[in-house]
């Protein structure tokens, strides 16, 4: 099988999709398996999976026929599961960190239907966010979204989403510091 393999290597290099769907059917199936070790969802560890293969396809003309495929795909699936459980770990932390942001059940109002001066505020400050990290605020915290479906939706990458969320959260820190 290994020099089947490095025979697919040297027509990938050439572009040659059916020896890239050969290398795909191969493995994909074992590296979902292996991610979903990390990820312990299926339909990550595909997302995840399909990644590394498409970042195999757009540099197949740097690929060694000489070197191990199969170690560099597993080492390269493994890197992005621990990069999206980090990710995963990291947008945790921003939630707990902001939960101070959603109201509170009130167990008595004195003005029914009438928002408290936090509700407002905290609103006036989320609309006065500058347009991307507002946006991305909303995606998060209103829609649900993780920031890999932030960062998918709004074709940025998750980094952008990240330091985008960080920026919210400061401005929403010291805007609302007087309630806080």
């Amino acid at each position: 099988m290994k020099n089947g393999v490095k025979v697919w290597i040297i027509n990938i290099k050439g572009g040659d999709r059916k020896a890239f769907e050969k290398l795909f059917l191969r493995f994909y199936e074992p590296l979902c398996q292996f991610s979903w070790q990390f990820t312990h969802s299926r339909h990550i560890s595909e997302e995840l999976v399909q990644e590394v293969f498409m970042a195999v396809w757009k540099s197949r003309k740097t690929l060694d026929p000489q070197k191990d495929i199969k170690s560099y795909l597993y080492q390269s699936v493994r890197n992005k599961a621990l990069n999206y459980i980090e990710h995963e770990q990291l947008a945790e932390e921003y939630n707990r960190e902001i939960e101070w942001l959603s109201p509170a059940p009130v167990t008595q109002k004195h003005h029914y239907g009438e928002k408290s001066q936090f509700e407002k505020a905290a609103k006036k400050a989320i609309e006065h966010l500058p347009d991307r990290a507002r946006q991305i605020y909303k995606l998060s915290r209103k829609d649900g979204l993780t920031y890999r479906e932030i960062a998918d939706v709004m074709d940025i990458s998750v980094k952008t989403v990240e330091s985008q969320m960080s920026r919210a959260l400061k401005i929403l820190r010291n805007s609302l510091s007087q309630y806080l």
